[in-house]
This record gives C-alpha cells, structure tokens and sequence, in this order.
C-alpha cells in the first residue's frame, strides 16, 4: 500500500497555470485555465503528454468525474452513497504544446478528476487519477474537496481500473487532512470514510470506527437511513447485538418503511407461481409506499408465465404492465430457456418480444435521458445498445421456436451485430441458426471465434461438435480440434489469472460445519483448498453451484469448503441444509455463523472464491459469477497452476 507522499501533498498544484504572452504554459502534466478554477464557471483543462505513453498519440480522450462535498443517498437507503456529480469523456483539441478541452462546471462541484486515453493506453497519474481542486473567492481550496477526491475515487466507471487495496492508505490519507482542517465533513463522507478506514486499517479500525458510530447513536430522533447506517457498520465491526437492536428498532419505528419492506419482499421469491406472485406484489405494494425491488419483481412474474409455458397469461400481464417499468432481465433468460413446446398461444409472445424491441429502438433515440452519473455517454449509449441487441435476440428465439428461421435469421444477424460478437447466448442463438439453414460453414466460424475469445457456454460445444460430425462422418479427431480452438481462450486466461496471483498468509480459522462437527484450515495442509463465500440469499451464488458440483466431481484432490457467510436467515443452520437437499447438492459447508472468516478474508461481495494453495497461502480471489464455462476454465488453469492435480 502507498501512503501519504509528495505527490500527493502538491496535488494542488496541479491546477495552477500560468498563462504568457505566447499562449497556453504546458510545463505541468495536468493544468487549468483560469488558474483558480471556481464552480458555475467554463474552464479549460490542457495535457501535456510528453512523459506518458500517450505522447505520440494522433487522438485523445479525457474522463472527467465532477465530484461534489459529500456523499449523496441513492434512491433508496441501502443503495451506497457516493458523492459523483457526473462522468463523461471528452474528445481533447491538440494546439501546439499539447492538449485543450474546455468544460462548464456545476456550482455543486468541488473537484474534479481528469484520465487520459488513446485506444488502449491510458495516463491515469499512475493510478490515482490527476485531481483539481476547486477554489473559493479567496482562493482557497472548498471544503470537502480532498475528502471528494478519494471518495470519487471509489465509485467505478472514472476511467481507471482502480485498486482501491493499494491505494487504501493514501485515500485514507486525503480524509484524515481534510477532517483536520474541517471537522464538520466527517459526518458528510462517512460511508466513504468507513470503507477506505476498514479497508486500511482493518482490525485496527474497529475501535475508531465504534466511537463515531456511538455518537450517532446517541440522538433519539434517528431517521430510517441513519438505523440502516448504525446496523450495517456494527455489523461489520462484529457488534452483532447493536446491529440486531438498530434493525430491529427501525422496523418498529417505521412498519411502513423500506426496511420493512425489503424484509416482506423476501416472501415474494417464495411463492410457486406466477399468478401467485401476482397476487401478492398487488397487496404489497398497497401495503408500502415505495417497493425497492417493484420493476425487477414484475419481471420476475411475466418471466414465471413464459417459463410455465402460460403464454396466454404472460400476454395479458405483459399488456397490464407495458407502460410501466419493469425489469427484462429475467424475462429475457426465460425465453432464452424455452424448448420446443406444443402451446398453440406460442405465437403472443411475439408481441412481446416486438414490443421489447420497440422500445429499445426509442430509448437509443432517446439521447442521454436517464444517464448515470457514474457512467459516460459513450458508455451510457453502449449499454443502450447492448440491451437492444438481447430484445433481438429474444425476439429470434421465438421466430425460431415458431418455425420461423429466415425471420429468425435476419433478426439474429442484427443481434450479432449489435453485440459485436461479445455475447454468449447470442453468437449461439446466431451460430444455430446458421447452422439449422444449412450454412455450417459460417456458423462454424461463428462458434469457434466465441470460444477462442472465451465467450462460451456448453451447448456451443455440442454445436460445434455437431458440425465436426456432419463434415467428416465421424467424431474422430473432434477432441483435438476443439483443444485447438479452445487453446487461445484457456492462454489468455491464464495469462489474466496470473497476472493476479497474489502470495499472501491465509488466515486461519476453525467453524463447525452443518453436522456440528469441527472444521479447520490446518486440516488440510499440503493440498489445494478452495473457499466458497456464499448465502442463500445470493441468486448468483446458488447459481454458480452446478458448476461447483462439476468441479469437485472433476478434481477430486482439491478440498471444496463453502462457507456460508452474511446470512440472514432467522434459523441460519435449517436455511442452509434445506438447501442443501434441496439441490441434492454433496457440498462440505461450514457456517460463519458471526462472519468472523468473511471479515478476516476481507470479502466484499457474494459470491467470492479464495484459492489457497498446499502451503497455506491465499493464491487468487474470484468475484462473482459470469457461467459454467468461466468458472470452469479458471478452476482448470489456476489448479493446473498451483498444484498436480490430475485433470
């Protein structure tokens, strides 16, 4: 980790410029003008790149977040505040001596930070960013301004692959000068200050980190968001007994509130049913005034009726909710599970699948409207995109499914096209197609560019494999080819797993696993041991779980512990093991009934797998769940990496 250094006590100079008769000074990396840069004003941000990668560039692009004096609540309690303003990118004018792009900036902003780009080289001041701080009519710098910085840091989408972990010290840094010369912004960056604090400190953080959460408690008139705030960071410096008290008081207090909400909303992924659920988000949201979840659960129930194959009543619910919001996520991976079905009302789903592709065509028309303010507009508009190219894509699977595979074809190729090829189900759907059409020539090419660009899923195996087959009158020599195709996937993967590896003492631990009996690291010295952080709460965690099941069955000489951790279950043992049969999963898991390995581990998300190799040391963490094939593959590399495991 970085502390505290000259770089970073100066980076306030960084925005003085001093202009000459000749023009624009381009002695400082990073300036501005004027030289002391105020909020509501246009300013001009000149680059110099003549120590930096970009220097011979022919084209640059500038990020730039406007940050503001504090953190700002999201929509809802338990979305994490941030402080960002805006991020947006910038098209740079090259004049003699460098770079120029002119900005207006917000009379909210307190600082701004600025990342260059050409292509894929990047100048983010070695990690950080370059800072400019914004200056009062005395000239001063604005309050909150360096505690913004490392705030505005922490949020993604600036421009830079930021590690936080690395930088922990120096973000912490920036705080701690900033409260000294004003106290009173604590309280305004709290939940950033929290974050960078633990994440630096760690255990020792506990301690300070309790005191200020005690002189919050000690007010009587505490507002829902404040409880919310109190029971997740007691929580997180293992006061369980006052997390429990806060949330517990907060749902007293407020029985109508988002807490109480998102705890009866709970009951809403129980329910067998589509109509069911109908039924019940009806009453709920009578009973709430503000439904966290409320677009993603409507997705849920028209996804539940295609799924069940009740096509008449995913049309009638579709035309209830069609100028509402809802979420397509879910209802998009339904179609996307649909096989060959003998429902003669198959064909409605085609106005719902026109529909969503409808409206994906007017949102990209619709020009930055509901961009946010982590993400730039390129990016914004990419994502727009992206989204049209998965309504496509629905829409294809069902024209196929009706029999429909020129119409399908067509609308296939724009979905291909739309997604540039970087979407799994689609290249599949795509390559199918191609295939069912009696072009297997492309649809081969299709397939094998997805594969060796990693972006696969099984059942472009059993395609592929298929196409082999028709082409030479049998299977011999298919393992081979594949390897083949395969082989600049698994190398570029694992040149990413290596370039992560990390060699760092795994602390030890000892829980009690679902029989009661005791489990240890220790236990399993000299072998390979895989931790498995997940809750039964976590979708993407139970998701992942087949793909675990396949691996263990795989590498028999790897020990597979998964830890349940962050539970919120009343009765945390029955939740789990119910689970557990439930699955028919042949899982060891160990419960971290008091989170005490999560936070030792320093998780920070669900799911999270931490390898460990024979001696002990912690190897490789894995964040989240992408599908079976990634999963698999980065199991494969990293034991074939760490260890002789036989594959």
């Amino acid at each position: 980790m970085r502390t505290m250094n000259s770089r970073i006590i100066s980076l306030y100079f960084y925005v003085i410029l001093f202009v000459s008769c000749s023009g624009y000074d381009f002695s400082e990396i990073v300036s501005i003008y004027p030289a002391n840069p105020k909020p509501g004003t246009e300013v001009e941000i000149l680059y110099s790149p003549s120590d930096s990668e970009l220097k011979t560039a022919d084209e640059i692009i500038a990020t730039i977040r406007i940050y503001g004096e504090k953190d700002f609540n999201g929509e809802s309690m338990f979305t994490m505040p941030n402080n960002v303003i805006d991020t947006e990118q910038y098209s740079l004018e090259r004049i003699k001596g460098g770079w120029v792009v002119s900005l207006f900036i917000p009379d909210s902003a307190v600082g701004l930070i600025a990342v260059f780009k050409s292509g894929e080289k990047v100048d983010d001041g070695q990690g950080l960013g370059y800072p400019i701080f914004l200056q009062d009519v005395n000239g001063e710098i604005i309050s909150g301004s360096l505690a913004g910085y490392s705030a505005a840091l922490l949020a993604r989408g600036w421009g830079s692959n930021f590690d936080k972990d690395t930088y922990s010290d120096t973000l912490l840094s920036n705080f701690y000068n900033e409260f000294q010369k004003n106290p009173e912004k604590e309280l305004d960056f709290l939940f950033s200050f929290f974050t960078v604090l633990n994440n630096s400190k760690g255990e020792g953080s506990l301690d300070e980190m309790e005191k200020i959460l005690d002189n919050i408690a000690d007010n009587e008139n505490l507002p829902e968001y404040k409880m919310f705030f109190l029971s997740a960071w007691y929580r997180t410096i293992k006061n369980n007994e006052k997390s429990e008290y806060y949330k517990q008081e907060a749902l007293q207090r407020y029985p109508n509130g988002q807490w109480a909400e998102r705890e009866a909303s709970r009951e809403f992924y129980k329910i067998e049913g589509a109509g069911n659920k109908k039924d019940f988000l009806d009453k709920h949201i009578k009973n709430y005034p503000f439904v966290r979840s409320l677009d993603y659960m409507r997705g849920v129930i028209l996804a539940d009726y295609i799924q069940s194959e009740d096509f008449k009543g995913a049309y009638n619910y579709h035309l209830s909710i069609e100028n509402l919001s809802f979420s397509t996520r879910p209802v998009f991976s339904s179609i996307q599970n649909l096989g060959k079905t003998s429902e003669e009302d198959m064909h409605l789903l085609s106005n719902i699948t026109e529909s969503f592709v409808s409206k994906a065509r007017e949102g990209i028309e619709e020009k930055n409207i509901g961009k946010p303010v982590l993400n730039s507009s390129k990016y914004w508009e990419e994502g727009k995109i992206y989204n049209l190219a998965n309504a496509l894509d629905a829409s294809a699977t069902i024209s196929s499914l009706l029999g429909k595979k020129r119409e399908a074809l067509v609308i296939s190729s724009e979905s291909y096209q739309k997604s540039k090829g970087n979407n799994k189900q689609i290249n599949y759907r795509y390559g199918n197609i191609l295939n069912d059409l009696g072009n297997a020539d492309s649809a081969k090419n299709i397939i094998e560019k997805s594969i060796a660009s990693g972006i696969e899923i099984p059942e472009m195996e059993d395609l592929l494999k298929n196409i082999y087959i028709s082409e030479n009158g049998t299977d011999r020599g298919y393992e081979n080819y594949f390897s083949k195709v395969k082989s600049r996937a698994m190398s570029d993967l694992k040149a990413k797993i290596l370039a992560k590896m990390v060699m760092k003492q795994a602390p030890s631990f000892m829980l009690l696993d679902t029989d009661g009996k005791e489990v240890k690291l220790s236990d399993f010295k000299s072998k390979i041991v895989i931790l498995d952080f997940w809750a039964t709460w976590c979708g993407p965690c139970i998701k992942s779980f087949p793909a675990m099941q396949k691996a263990m069955e795989k590498y028999e000489n790897v020990k597979f512990l998964f830890v349940n951790s962050r539970e919120t279950a009343e009765n945390k043992l029955e939740a789990v093991t119910e689970l557990m049969e439930q699955g028919s999963y042949p899982f060891h898991v160990l419960m971290d009934v008091k989170d005490e390995v999560f936070g030792s581990y320093e998780i920070a998300f669900l799911p999270t797998k931490i390898i460990i190799d024979g001696n002990q040391n912690i190897r490789y963490e894995s964040v989240g769940y992408l599908g079976e094939t990634e999963l698999l593959d980065e199991l494969e590399n990293l034991i074939n990496i760490l260890g002789d495991t036989v594959i």
